[in-house]
């Protein structure tokens, strides 16, 4: 890879961070009002059809071979679908603390499934980095009024959330890389949001008892629309083609940044307090990223 598109992957996966570190706080607001389960449904059936309108316009065509749907199947129903399941299960059985670290510890062990899986060089500076990053986002995280609480009250919350991590490496991130060199991250995407949104659908019977479409807030709209457009058509295409020109590993290390962001985030427009501990975490998250970049 030449110096300029390694460059542009790096822009490329900054974009995903900025648009994928306030998406919490965002889709929080869509929360009052809509359950998690029937956001996400809603939110990857729009983002999966308009990506396919897109790509019938720029590409067109989007059929997929016969014989790499099982492939796509598997990528769009446990990468999207079941993970978003998961997720939130966890989410209510644990605290938001937990779950966030929980969810950045999957960062290593993707790493070390990009190893073993995917056959990538993974460097021994790497692991350094991404461990000394890890810090760094534990104190972000982990703010003075945050609270760590793991025991038996959390445990099953945190299973569920570990789970999720590993179906969402594994299915999301490491099986469709051979599909990115045949499709486009965008066709690629859009099938799997349409994939992912089915299976969420048919969650949503035993998950949500009632809508009340008219008490539904504009603010809940607002949120759909940006994890409809930002978050997910956007960020999900180019998180799909920082793995197709970097690999997994290092795609993954750029996750790292998401908490920090989000903290950003919700200071300055949630409300939230931040902290010196904060500050500090970033600057650790940015040094264990230069680490693990470094050549």
């Amino acid at each position: 890879m030449t110096q300029e598109n390694q460059r542009l992957s790096y822009v490329f996966l900054g974009v995903v961070v900025l648009v994928w570190g306030p998406n919490p706080g965002i889709v929080k607001f869509a929360y009052r009002d809509i359950h998690p389960v029937l956001f996400a449904a809603m939110r990857f059936t729009v983002s999966g059809i308009l990506m396919l309108f897109v790509i019938l316009w720029k590409e067109k065509d989007c059929r997929i071979r016969r014989e790499d749907w099982k492939a796509l199947l598997l990528t769009g129903g446990l990468g999207v679908g079941v993970y978003q399941i998961l997720w939130s299960f966890g989410l209510e059985r644990t605290t938001a603390t937990n779950s966030a670290i929980l969810v950045s510890v999957q960062t290593i062990f993707g790493v070390v499934c990009a190893g073993i899986i995917t056959k990538e060089s993974v460097r021994k500076g790497q692991y350094i980095g991404m461990l000394l990053a890890l810090v760094g986002v534990i104190l972000v995280i982990m703010k003075p009024t945050a609270r760590l609480q793991f025991s038996t009250a959390t445990f099953w919350g945190d299973l569920l959330t570990l789970i999720a991590g590993a179906v969402y490496t594994v299915f999301f991130s490491m099986w469709p890389k051979p599909l990115l060199k045949i499709y486009s991250p965008m066709r690629l995407m859009g099938y799997c949001m349409i994939i992912g949104a089915t299976v969420l659908w048919i969650a949503v019977p035993f998950c949500v008892s009632r809508v009340e479409v008219e008490k539904v807030g504009w603010m809940a709209w607002g949120s759909l629309g940006y994890a409809v457009f930002f978050a997910g058509m956007v960020g999900h295409t180019l998180y799909y083609e920082g793995i197709g020109r970097l690999g997994v590993a290092r795609t993954f290390i750029f996750m790292y940044f998401i908490p920090f962001f989000a903290a950003l985030f919700n200071y300055l427009f949630v409300g939230e307090n931040i902290f010196l501990q904060q500050i500090a975490g970033g600057v650790i998250i940015l040094s264990g990223i230069h680490c693990a970049l470094r050549k």
